[in-house]
């Protein structure tokens, strides 16, 4: 493991899948957690990237990140609304609105930027974009996701949609379009063009 990989993680969690199988990873702020179905969809390969894509979080601090976030975007919407002028009174339910879905929106908007870090960071660590990109497109057969979804939908995702996530590692991993529409067909995903990622 490369020098910047030393991670130090406190606990790695086993999570039972439950009667909803849910499948999934998370990273937080010194342990990762995966729930105990993940080798029943992907190999070892697939596994290694998605553990990776977890320490990542780790390493790049997205935890801590995340509620320094939460903390002061709702601080500084909290604020604006108590300072607001008294002349300003009939634009109050706007500022409500704004106040109300402005903080939700930035906060999907960076938590979307965590997770392509996490990938580019994952795939420097395993260099095999491709593998990646199965795990990925596996996940999102076994979750039921949609490829895609409109834009004002994605304002709400705290993960970028899959078309997009793949758009991503297809243009920093450097894989041929060919190479992509293979992978996908071998995975069974209906193919999708690649996005470039905003």
């Amino acid at each position: 493991m490369p020098e910047e990989w030393d991670v130090k993680l406190r606990r790695v969690f086993v999570v039972p899948a439950g009667k909803g199988h849910l499948t999934n990873a998370y990273g937080m702020s010194n342990a990762i957690a995966l729930t105990d179905n993940l080798g029943l969809y992907l190999n070892d390969r697939q596994i290694e990237f998605v553990i990776a894509h977890e320490v990542a979080h780790v390493k790049l601090r997205h935890g801590r990140k995340h509620l320094l976030l939460v903390f002061t975007i709702f601080s500084i919407t909290a604020l604006s609304l108590f300072l607001l002028p008294l002349q300003t009174e009939h634009f109050r339910p706007l500022f409500q609105v704004v106040a109300i879905f402005g903080p939700l929106i930035a906060l999907y908007y960076c938590s979307r930027r965590f997770e392509y870090s996490a990938d580019r960071t994952a795939i420097e660590f395993t260099d095999d974009p491709e593998i990646a990109i199965r795990a990925l497109a596996k996940l999102h057969q076994v979750l039921e996701l949609p490829a895609a979804s409109d834009a004002f939908t994605e304002l709400f995702m705290t993960h970028p949609t899959f078309a997009h996530r793949v758009g991503a590692i297809v243009k920093n991993g450097q894989v041929p379009v060919e190479r992509l529409t293979r992978i996908l067909e071998d995975a069974g995903v209906a193919l999708i063009a690649p996005h470039d990622v905003p």
